[in-house]
């Protein structure tokens, strides 16, 4: 997500952009006359909790591609100007290979807008809504690709390279047994294996929304309502 944004970002600047991809979702900004988020919430996307997903992998998944107030998608940073690789899978001096897989990521984007919208067209039925019909997307248009196989950094007069690699909490600090094999915090619904130790803000510590703000007031609720409980109040 942040690295199509920068990429974004860097092509309004008049700037060269080859964006190394990988294989990750993207939202439809806008989708039967609401913001598709707006959907994602009210049919209860959002609030998956972990112990209810068919596949606990989806957890480690990158955060899928989506903007500010707009549409974004690897086809049309392609069509503004960026050239689209694969991973990077070897660097030897100056020289950056990729592997072949753009392809295929961005045919797992589409994939992640196609189910979205399956979604909440599903919720519209289900619940008898009047809601307008789709309208067509330009992000679903594909964009002519030639990926390269590799980059000379030197040659190509690249200024700078942006590594755009998620982040995580450093929580070596915490007892060993507070912290599982991944080293994230042992917790169930917030709660560590001790008392009196919660936390807010993790990446699906109660819900799928919990690492972003759509997810905190309600969890920061939650965990408030334990602490008062733990102290007796």
């Amino acid at each position: 997500q942040s690295g199509c944004q920068i990429a974004e970002d860097l092509l309004a600047g008049g700037r060269r952009v080859v964006l190394s991809t990988s294989r990750v979702g993207r939202v439809p900004f806008w989708y039967r006359g609401r913001e598709t988020v707006e959907w994602m919430a009210d049919v209860g996307f959002m609030d998956q909790r972990p112990r209810d997903l068919p596949d606990p992998s989806v957890m480690h998944a990158a955060m899928p591609i989506l903007a500010p107030g707009h549409g974004l998608s690897l086809p049309a940073l392609a069509r503004a100007g960026a050239v689209l690789a694969g991973r990077p899978v070897a660097v030897e001096d100056e020289r950056v290979g990729f592997d072949d897989s753009l392809a295929a990521n961005v045919a797992a984007g589409d994939a992640f807008a196609a189910r979205v919208r399956a979604m909440v067209d599903e919720a519209i039925r289900r619940r008898g809504l009047d809601a307008p019909p789709a309208e067509p997307d330009e992000h679903d248009t594909p964009a002519d690709l030639d990926p390269p196989e590799r980059l000379d950094l030197g040659a190509g007069e690249v200024a700078a390279v942006v590594w755009c690699t998620g982040f995580t909490g450093d929580f070596s600090w915490l007892d060993a047994g507070l912290v599982g094999a991944d080293g994230q915090p042992l917790h169930e619904d917030a709660v560590a294996p001790t008392p009196g130790l919660w936390y807010l803000g993790l990446r699906w510590l109660r819900r799928r929304c919990s690492g972003i703000l759509l997810g905190f007031p309600g969890d920061a609720a939650a965990v408030a309502d334990a602490v008062k409980l733990h102290l007796g109040g």
